[in-house]
């Protein structure tokens, strides 16, 4: 419990490995596997110094002495309720542009967030990034580094910015601008290219070959102009060439739709005319949303907005990510007229409970 409110959480331990297990001198174990259980310690310390809602939180660390002798290292941290970017696309396919907006608006907030205080991810990728009803989380910090740090190298091949590849380790290996480069390859995943399409070559190739062809620039044609503008420039060879994450994050806050309430207001016109909009049609005349494969319209109500809500009812609702999530009806939106209240059944905590227009009800009956 945390004021007053319930958080569910996962508890990661280090179990340590035999001697035998190793390839360390015995003389020398001990010593290793201190240093191992600080390393691990330290993914926990990272996450209690950066404040987002866009990464998961840390309620304790501890070590807790066994038996044996051991002391296992372990820390409690906020359970995230969902699904990966990788999976989803996989299942579901590319994202619009406005889901990719909103994606890459929580990312780069988590980004902007562990570079303030000095730090590096190293290994965004579409695994390491989890969707939950309204919002996208930044996950796996295991390979969380000080900024500048040298000596440990790690990532995920088909990730790696050019400058990694070369054969040297160095300061910029570890800079900010290397995280900016994975969420470029990661967005452009989300958008439906592939990986072996991006550079036109093999990303699991030889490193030399792989650089040479991302000195070419990002195959990124296939996009719609708003999505290829915001990526291409993370994806620069040179990383004095990439926006910060900070800058980025500014650029898609103005790109987001005028209605969003992750936007700056000025929508995806900025420093364009748009003609006038008509009039959107009342929530009973839209069409409704087409349901993902698998799952059967709900029936909307003629007075959709006007009946009462079929309050316990279980639905299935998809939200500005396209992922559908069930939950249970709780009432009736009254500042959103043709909105119903859902209560996510996969979350915990105030924020489980959303607004969804009833078009985006795609099983159930929310009103009776």
């Amino acid at each position: 419990m945390a004021g007053g409110q319930l958080n569910r959480g996962v508890i990661k331990l280090m179990l340590p490995p035999a001697p035998d297990e190793v390839p360390i001198p015995p003389a020398r174990f001990d010593a290793w596997l201190a240093s191992e259980a600080n390393a691990f310690l330290l993914e926990a310390r990272i996450l209690s110094k950066i404040d987002s809602p866009y990464i998961p939180g840390v309620f304790e660390a501890a070590t807790q002495q066994t038996r044996a002798g051991w002391s296992v290292p372990w820390f409690a941290t906020e359970l995230i309720s969902g699904r990966s970017l990788a999976e989803q696309v996989g299942t579901v396919g590319p994202m619009d542009q406005n889901q990719l907006l909103d994606l890459a608006h929580d990312i780069l907030s988590a980004l902007a967030a562990i570079h303030h205080v000095g730090l590096v991810h190293l290994d965004l990728k579409p695994d390491n990034v989890m969707l939950e009803p309204g919002r996208a989380r930044l996950i796996d910090f295991g390979l969380v580094s000080k900024a500048n740090e040298k000596g440990r190298f790690g990532g995920t091949p088909g990730f790696f910015a050019p400058e990694q590849l070369d054969e040297v380790v160095e300061e910029r290996d570890f800079a900010p601008a290397a995280d900016v480069f994975k969420l470029g390859v990661t967005l452009a995943i989300a958008a439906g290219v592939r990986l072996p399409d991006l550079w036109g070559t093999d990303p699991f190739g030889e490193d030399e070959t792989v650089r040479r062809a991302m000195s070419g620039g990002a195959q990124l044609t296939s996009l719609k102009h708003v999505p290829r503008d915001l990526i291409t420039p993370m994806l620069a060879y040179d990383p004095r060439a990439r926006p910060t994450a900070a800058a980025a994050l500014e650029q898609v806050r103005d790109l987001l739709p005028a209605g969003s309430s992750k936007g700056s207001g000025r929508g995806q016109a900025a420093g364009a005319a748009r003609p006038a909009q008509p009039k959107p049609p009342q929530p009973a005349e839209r069409p409704a949303r087409a349901a993902p494969v698998g799952l059967k319209p709900a029936p909307v109500a003629a007075a959709a907005g006007v009946g009462n809500a079929n309050v316990g009812a279980r639905v299935v609702v998809v939200d500005r990510l396209g992922l559908d999530w069930t939950g249970v009806v709780v009432g009736v939106d009254t500042k959103r007229p043709g909105n119903i209240l859902v209560k996510h059944e996969s979350t915990r905590g105030a924020e489980n409970v959303r607004s969804y227009p009833l078009n985006q009800v795609v099983r159930g009956t929310p009103l009776k």
